[in-house]
């Protein structure tokens, strides 16, 4: 799968870069796809999301009562963001360091002891890839500039 780290400017602000993940051949990141699946059928509980990844980036940073974090793998670091207060609709990210968010897919909510779903597995396989390139030095957080560098884009099928 080829994609690219994208920076939404929208919410990313001085205490927090969010960042979501465009799939190659495709005009809309993985966050757009979420909020156009879901915003007719859960119209407030989109608007709670968005408010609160506005928050993460300007206002209180990556504190971690925003996220649900025993999600997937442990080494995953695969993360809901719910919506507030009946936590009806999720949103998957990935925490990078305390500066950084990847968003990713989201679905609504299923009853107890629902699988896990198809948004939450690609970002667990996104996460593993941000991480190589951390670990390689090929990605990293820049203070200076507040925001996540280097090269964010990611080419695993060769054509």
């Amino acid at each position: 799968m080829n994609y690219e780290i994208i920076e939404m400017q929208q919410f990313s602000g001085k205490r927090a870069g969010i960042y979501s993940v465009m799939i190659a051949d495709d005009n809309l990141t993985l966050f757009e796809h979420f909020v156009k699946a879901h915003v007719r059928d859960y119209a407030l509980e989109v608007r709670s999301i968005t408010q609160y990844l506005s928050y993460i980036g300007n206002r209180y940073g990556m504190q971690s009562r925003f996220f649900k974090v025993d999600r997937g793998m442990p080494q995953d670091g695969v993360c809901v963001l719910f919506d507030h207060p009946e936590k009806k609709l999720r949103l998957y990210c990935y925490r990078v360091g305390t500066a950084a968010l990847i968003i990713g897919g989201g679905m609504p909510r299923p009853g107890r002891r629902g699988g896990e779903g198809v948004p939450e597995k690609m970002l667990a396989s996104i996460s593993q890839d941000i991480r190589r390139k951390i670990r390689a030095g090929d990605i990293y957080w820049s203070a200076q500039e507040a925001r996540l560098c280097g090269d964010l884009v990611f080419r695993t099928e060769e054509k």
